[in-house]
This record gives C-alpha cells, structure tokens and sequence, in this order.
C-alpha cells in the first residue's frame, strides 16, 4: 500500500573549488517492499524539467534509481565501490562510487538517511558529498514499519 510523504534532500558537495549546498523538496510515495523502504518521488530543477527518483533503502544499503532528464542507477554500500552509468543532457558519464558512511534510522512516521560518498570518474576524484534524507509522513494517521 501506497503512503504519502514529504521529502527534503539536503547535499554538501565538494568539487575541489569550494563547498556548494543544495536543497530538495518534494512530495511522493512511500512503501515497505521485501525489506527495503521504498520511496518515489519527482524533482525539478531550476529550469523545471523533472527526474523521477526512487530510493530503495536498507540498513545496510542504499539505491537511487533516476529517470528524466538525468538518470542512471547508483549504488551504496559502506565500505564499497560501485559503478554508476549517469546519462545527463550533455552526455553520459561513468562514475566509481565509493561509500564512506551510511546510516539508516526508522522511526514510526519518519525515516532519516545519512550518506558520505566520493564519486570518481576515470580514476579521478570528482565530488565528495554527504547527504541528509528526511522523510516524513504527510498524513497523521499513517505509520512506517519500524526496523
């Protein structure tokens, strides 16, 4: 069963030329299947074109799936590194991405991710990012399994 939810994305990047913020927010859906929280929603950037995002979230890992106008899959795993294909307007680009922390905590109508990774492409590192997720029910009534 489908329950809504409100999202906040909040990211640090470092690119080497300095700190940038960013922040999200967004409503979309939530769901418990086969031991993962899952959670769809859309973003729009400044110019308003949408991707469609799901997270799939575990104590142990964590997965992005992106559609629209920037999409590829990335995978999260303290201690490893991944590969992640991201298709963007001006191109594909292939990226390492390496887990340096990640912790999950599942309250009854919230849940809190909090993530530090370092993307590398060609060997080279790109951006080191940590990101808060914050999700909350949007309905009083309704409840996220606990873990």
């Amino acid at each position: 069963m489908n329950k809504n939810i409100c999202i906040s994305v909040f990211g640090i990047q470092n690119t080497g030329n300095g700190l940038e913020s960013i922040l999200t927010k967004s409503t979309g859906t939530y769901d418990f299947e086969n031991g993962f929280h899952v959670i769809s929603y859309r973003e729009l950037d400044e110019h308003g074109t949408a991707t469609d995002n799901i997270l799939f979230l575990s104590e142990t890992e964590m997965q992005l799936n992106k559609s629209g106008s920037l999409s590829g899959i990335f995978h999260f795993g303290l201690g490893e590194k991944t590969s992640a294909e991201y298709l963007t307007p001006f191109g594909k680009i292939d990226f390492q991405v390496e887990t340096e922390s990640y912790s999950l905590t599942v309250k009854t109508k919230k849940i809190k991710v909090q993530i530090i990774y370092k993307l590398y492409t060609d060997g080279q590192l790109f951006l080191k990012n940590m990101l808060s997720i914050h999700i909350e029910s949007d309905l009083d009534n309704i409840s996220l399994p606990e873990q």
